[in-house]
């Protein structure tokens, strides 16, 4: 299993690894509201917390689906590192992630290329808050460099 910060390579990677967890939180409304600025995105869902609760019958706000997305892809490219590449990505929202929840986010390689010369993985995707409750799943596709050979004349 590799780590963050560590170089990753194709030919490093098999089939059945772990992507490192990544854990963030706990959500606050301090989150939400820079996410739904900067999205633009003024629905009372993210922010207001009596709202919710009269009209959306929740217990408070929660995090905007493209807000946990942007930390499901970090923790990709962290692991990838500047010379790994995401080439695809599908996700599907299970759960809705509350104020004070956390988020941690895993993923497992279930493919790899068997033409060395197209280095890509394919993994499984999973994210769950602090009670395990799954908030979701999805899968990507990476492209990774290779290691570089040497010709010996």
């Amino acid at each position: 299993m590799m780590t963050i910060n560590q170089e990753l390579y194709f030919d490093d990677i098999n089939i059945g690894d772990s992507i490192p967890s990544r854990k963030y939180g706990p959500l606050t409304i301090v989150d939400t509201v820079r996410w739904a600025g900067l999205q633009e995105n003024t629905q009372h869902l993210h922010y207001d917390r009596d709202h919710v609760r009269e009209h959306n019958g929740l217990p408070t706000f929660i995090a905007s689906g493209a807000y946990r997305q942007a930390l499901l892809i970090r923790t990709l490219t962290d692991w990838i590192g500047p010379r790994g590449w995401l080439r695809k990505i599908s996700v599907r929202h299970t759960h809705s992630t509350f104020e004070g929840d956390f988020m941690n986010f895993s993923g497992r390689v279930i493919e790899k290329s068997p033409d060395p010369s197209d280095s890509w993985i394919t993994c499984d995707l999973d994210g769950k808050n602090q009670a395990d409750k799954q908030i979701l799943t999805g899968r990507c596709t990476l492209i990774l460099p290779r290691r570089a050979t040497t010709v010996s004349i």
